[in-house]
C-alpha cells in the first residue's frame, strides 16, 4: 500500500484567548510509528485534530505527502482517526460488526462478504468478537473503545492519527493490544501518529517520540535518545523517572562540573551542553543509574532506608537524607528484579557516578516553566 508521510510547519492554534499550540514544526517519515507524549493539556491531541483537520488552524500548514491539506476535507485525505471521545462517534442504533464494517461499505469497492471476514478478523484480533451482534450500549467503555478503534484500523488507511485509544482497558488487555498495534502497523506499512499521557507505552510503541509541553516541542527522536540524552530538564523529568535537585554552579572543567544542592556538593556532566551554562538550574539522577551500599561513589550520600516496593521486575527504593535546611529529601533506588538493602529505618549509602548526573542548561523550551514546575511532575 502506498504510504505517505506528514510535515507540519508553524503551527499555531488558539481557542479564545488561550494559546494552544505555537509555531510547531513536526515532519513524520512515511511508515513511521511516532508517538506524541506530554502532560495533560500540553496541545497533543489538539495537534493530532489539525493534522486530521478537525480544526481550523491560525497558522501553519499541514502536509500528507507534499500535499498542503490544511484546508482540504478530511474525506478526501485517506486518514483514520481514533478518538479519544469515542462514545459520541459509535452509532448507537448499530451492531458492532455494523460499526465496523461502515467504513468499508463507504468505501464501496469490496463484496459484502470481504467486508464480513476484514470485519471478523478485527473483531477477533482486538479480542471483541463476542460482541459482534451487541450495540454499543451493552458494551463496557473498554470495549467502546476498543470497537472504535476496529472502526478506524479495519480501513487500512494511508495514515492514522489515534488519540490514547487504550487508555480505558486495564493493564494486561492494554499490554496485548500494544503489541497488536505495532504488528498491525508493520503489515500494513501505515504511518501512525499516536497521542498517550502514558510514558511508559510511548517508549515501548515509538519509532520516534516527540515530547510536547505548554504548546511546543520539548524534543523529537528516538525513544532512547529521548530518554538517555534529554535535550531540556523537562524531558529529563517527564520522561521516565527521576531525582530531581535544584543546583547552584560552583566549578567546571569542560563537561564535568561541580554544583550545589539540597544535599550537599555533587559532581555531575552536562553531556556536551553550551559553553554557557546558568549560574541556577537543576541536576537530574535517574533511579536506576542510583545504587545502595556504594560510599565510595563519586557522590555517595547517607540516609535511611524508608521503603521497598517489588514489582516483579524490579525492587523500588526510597531513601530518606538529610537536606541543609534540616528537612529530608526521599530519593528513589531503582535495582532489577528482586533485590534487598537492610531493614527499614536502618541507614545505608546512597550513590551515584558523576557521570549518571546532569546537570541542565535549559529546564524548558517554553519561556513559562520553571523549576517550580518541574518539582511537581
Amino acid at each position: 500500500m502506498a504510504t505517505h508521510g506528514i510535515a507540519v510547519s508553524n503551527l499555531s492554534k488558539t481557542f479564545g484567548r488561550e494559546s494552544v499550540l505555537t509555531d510547531v514544526g513536526l515532519t513524520v517519515d512515511p511508515g513511521e510509528f511516532c508517538v506524541v507524549v506530554g502532560p495533560s493539556g500540553c496541545g497533543k491531541s489538539t495537534l493530532l485534530k489539525c493534522i486530521a483537520g478537525l480544526h481550523d488552524i491560525d497558522a501553519g500548514h499541514v502536509e500528507l505527502d507534499g500535499r498542503d491539506v490544511t484546508t482540504m476535507p478530511i474525506r478526501e485525505t485517506n486518514v483514520g482517526f481514533v478518538f479519544q471521545e469515542f462514545e459520541n462517534t459509535l452509532f448507537p442504533h448499530k451492531t458492532v460488526a455494523e460499526n465496523v464494517a461502515f467504513g468499508l461499505e463507504q468505501q464501496g469497492d469490496l463484496t459484502s462478504e470481504a467486508i464480513d471476514d476484514r470485519v471478523d478478523s478485527m473483531l477477533e484480533l482486538l479480542a471483541i468478537a463476542e460482541t459482534r451482534d451487541d450495540t454499543p450500549n451493552e458494551l463496557s467503555g473498554g470495549q467502546q473503545q476498543r470497537v472504535e478503534l476496529a472502526r478506524q484500523l479495519v480501513r487500512d488507511c494511508e495514515t492514522m492519527l489515534l488519540d490514547d485509544p487504550l487508555a480505558d482497558l486495564d493493564y494486561k488487555l492494554q499490554k496485548r493490544m500494544e503489541l497488536e498495534l505495532r504488528r498491525l502497523h508493520a503489515d500494513s506499512g501505515s504511518t501512525y501518529v499516536y497521542v498517550t499521557h502514558n510514558q511508559e507505552q510511548a517508549l515501548e510503541l515509538a519509532d520516534t517520540l516527540v515530547v510536547m509541553n505548554d504548546g511546543q516541542i520539548e524534543q523529537v527522536g528516538a525513544p532512547t535518545e529521548v530518554y538517555d540524552r534529554p535535550a531540556t530538564a523537562f524531558v529529563g523529568r517527564f520522561v521516565g523517572d527521576s531525582n530531581l535537585f535544584r543546583s547552584q554552579l560552583r566549578n567546571r572543567n569542560g563537561e564535568a562540573v561541580t554544583v550545589e544542592t539540597d544535599v550537599g556538593e555533587m559532581t555531575a556532566t552536562t553531556m556536551g551542553r553550551s559553553k554557557s551554562l546558568p549560574d541556577e538550574s537543576v541536576t537530574i539522577v535517574r533511579p536506576e543509574n542510583a545504587a545502595l551500599g556504594e560510599p565510595s561513589k563519586a557522590n555517595a550520600f547517607e540516609g535511611t532506608l524508608e521503603g521497598r516496593t517489588y514489582t516483579g521486575e524490579r525492587t523500588e527504593f526510597t531513601v530518606a537524607v538529610p537536606a541543609r535546611d534540616g528537612t529530608r529529601r526521599s530519593l528513589t533506588v531503582v535495582e532489577p528484579g528482586e533485590a534487598s538493602a537492610g531493614d527499614l529505618h536502618e541507614s545505608v549509602t546512597v550513590g551515584w557516578d558523576a557521570t549518571d548526573a546532569v546537570y541542565f542548561d535549559t529546564i524548558s523550551v517554553t519561556e513559562t516553566t520553571t523549576i517550580d514546575d518541574l518539582e511537581v511532575l
